[in-house]
């Protein structure tokens, strides 16, 4: 961390296609908290899983600040949006793929993510 300070390195990305981690070096005290755990989607069946179609932004609002379209704990129907993937300028909605309740949102708004990426998990 001292070598990057001393370059003036104030942000490190590292993405290897299924983890990503963003490291910034903030001014001032930094709070940290526990990290939330999601289960992995090996651990998660196949079937509960509804992964992303295509690479692109992942947004979970129609609009910025919006209401997400799904929320941990709802209960949607088939077709129901999880989310808007946008590539190259073009809006694409992910619907959902059978009805059920929504266990874990595995992805947070902007997220860049690519096809296979986990997007939610459906109980």
């Amino acid at each position: 961390m001292e070598w990057a300070a001393a370059q003036g390195l104030t942000e490190f990305m590292f993405h290897d296609g299924r983890t990503r981690v963003t490291i910034r070096r903030a001014a001032g005290v930094c709070r940290t908290t526990e990290p939330k755990t999601v289960p992995s989607a090996r651990a998660i069946e196949a079937k509960d899983v509804v992964t992303a179609p295509l690479g692109g932004i992942c947004h979970l609002a129609s609009e910025p600040g919006g209401a997400p379209f799904v929320t941990e704990g709802a209960t949607i129907e088939a077709g129901h949006p999880i989310c808007v993937i946008e590539a190259m300028k073009v809006m694409t909605t992910v619907p959902a793929p059978r009805g059920g309740v929504v266990g874990v949102v595995m992805v947070s708004d902007g997220a860049t993510v690519e096809a296979g990426t986990p997007l939610v998990r459906i109980r």
